[in-house]
């Protein structure tokens, strides 16, 4: 049975533009049978976006994109799908890092000041979405105010500049165990991205996958929109020599990213088939059973 899925999505909680219940409506309209909110290390809309999934006769699975320190600071951005959200083991971590980051807002917001702009603590701590604040609550207040041109320029002139400090990135190896412990699948997403693997050959690409299978990466994302055939063909490569386990999404931000449509991604240039589905549901079940 084939039918529309998409297992990387965003809500306004980090950086998409759809409300939880606005992301199902948008489900809704795409024909989406499953899907999986993956908001950048935040777990807060996933009680909402289920109980609207669910409503909708749509499927759904828990899940966050971490942002993940890796070797000589590079950061990898590693999907959470299937998760436990009330797992311990995970809350732990997950909560050390949202303190962490919202601790070091004070320093990101004088930083930013320096720069011409004014945005205050109280203001954000008010209309925040979560509990902690972190970065993505001062790039809602960019959006909200119309401060840049695009959305990609709130991060590469104000907040990508600022380095994180010490604990606000979960390392790699935390970031994939931590998700096995809640019972989810990892998966290594947009591998190529600047956040990934970019600027670096195949074979290099291969040697820092093998690495993370090592550390117990359950797969990859197969199907995401600016891939192209050459890419499809070296992750087909991998999938095949490793056995990995592998995913796919439109890493969908509503009007953020208005070029990219939930469920088939940039004029229809993605299609993800239904045994991804199928096949991760399989694999998650086979986990809970060990």
């Amino acid at each position: 049975m084939n039918y529309k899925i998409d297992f990387h999505t965003h809500t306004n909680i980090s950086d998409g533009a759809s409300t939880p219940k606005q992301l199902i409506e948008d489900a809704v309209k795409e024909n989406i049978r499953a899907i999986a909110l993956t908001d950048h290390d935040n777990i807060a809309g996933i009680a909402e976006v289920s109980k609207y999934a669910e409503k909708n006769n749509i499927d759904f699975l828990n899940g966050i994109e971490i942002s993940s320190l890796y070797k000589d600071g590079r950061i990898l951005h590693i999907l959470g799908i299937g998760i436990d959200i009330t797992n311990d083991f995970f809350l732990t971590a997950f909560y050390n890092m949202k303190k962490l980051r919202e601790k070091s807002i004070k320093n990101i917001l004088e930083e930013i000041n320096k720069k011409g702009i004014n945005i205050s603590f109280d203001d954000l701590k008010k209309n925040s979405l979560s509990e902690y604040l972190d970065r993505y609550d001062i790039y809602r207040y960019f959006i909200k105010n119309n401060i840049c041109n695009s959305a990609q320029e709130i991060w590469d002139i104000y907040l990508d500049p600022i380095p994180y400090e010490e604990g606000e990135l979960i390392k790699v190896e935390d970031s994939i165990n931590i998700i096995k412990k809640s019972g989810g699948l990892s998966f290594l997403a947009h591998y190529n991205k600047t956040i990934g693997f970019a600027h670096l050959n195949n074979e290099e690409i291969e040697n820092e996958i093998k690495y993370l299978i090592n550390l117990g990466l359950d797969g990859i994302e197969k199907y995401y929109p600016s891939f192209v055939e050459e890419d499809y063909k070296f992750i087909n490569y991998l999938i095949n020599k490793y056995n990995l386990i592998y995913s796919g999404g439109t890493d969908y931000h509503g009007k953020n990213r208005p070029d990219i449509k939930i469920g088939s991604g940039k004029n229809n240039n993605l299609y993800i088939p239904s045994c991804v589905y199928e096949n991760i549901i399989k694999a998650i079940k086979l986990k809970k059973n060990k």
